[in-house]
């Protein structure tokens, strides 16, 4: 039931279901700060007029205490941030793919979604193939650590893996090229606009050549697909 109302709230209002997430994700990292330095603030507390004799003991402990302060992001936190991260990448993965801007602007649905020419001018303005067979062994180990159990899994995987990996080196390239990329004269909703190309459009385009790689690599998965 919540995850029909969920899904429904994303299709409709994308921009309000990302704003919600990143509030509660916002709340969640403040809340977990504020306990951490209460707990710190009662254990500095009750060293007030070290040393002592009485408070000997307690000594010790407020050193370790420092010093995880000073190894801050320690493994725990690192975790925390990883998991964080993790689930932006799934929101901002959903958003995309149930973009009708992006998809329908790069794409076209031909079972399945294959780029159209806009798309495939970006694919090529942006060096995909060269990108793609460099990186691949990073890019398919990534999706095989998804488990994908159709086709469909393999897409929306391909453009996850990507985004979570926009921060790598691998990128910089492609950065630098959107950031110093001109608008150019692109159909978007059926009118001819000027569009300025985001990262987000580069990681979807692709995203499909991506999936593609992966299926020649598991032509099963592919195989159920042509079954329906």
């Amino acid at each position: 039931m919540w995850e029909i109302i969920i899904n429904y709230i994303i299709e409709k209002w994308p921009f309000l279901a990302l704003l919600v997430v990143v509030i509660i994700v916002t709340g969640v990292i403040v809340w977990r700060f504020a306990q951490w330095y209460n707990r710190f603030e009662k254990v500095e507390g009750k060293v007030d007029g070290l040393p002592c004799e009485k408070h000997d003991d307690l000594y010790p402990r407020i050193v370790k205490t420092e010093e995880k302060v000073k190894e801050l992001p320690c493994l725990k936190h690192d975790e925390m941030f990883h998991d964080i991260k993790e689930q932006l990448v799934e929101i901002r993965t959903i958003l995309t793919m149930k973009s009708p801007k992006v998809a329908n602007t790069f794409s076209r649905k031909n079972s399945p979604r294959e780029l159209n020419e806009a798309g495939l001018q970006l694919f090529e303005d942006v060096k995909g193939e060269e990108f793609l067979n460099q990186n691949k062994d990073i890019f398919l180990k990534g999706i095989d650590n998804k488990n994908p159990k159709t086709a469909l899994d393999v897409e929306e995987s391909a453009l996850e893996v990507l985004f979570s990996l926009t921060d790598n080196d691998m990128f910089i390239r492609i950065k630098n090229w959107v950031y110093n990329s001109p608008t150019r004269k692109l159909f978007v909703d059926g009118k001819e606009k000027d569009y300025a190309i985001t990262m987000n459009d580069v990681c979807f385009v692709l995203s499909l050549p991506l999936r593609n790689m992966y299926l020649d690599l598991h032509p099963e998965l592919r195989e159920m697909y042509d079954l329906f």
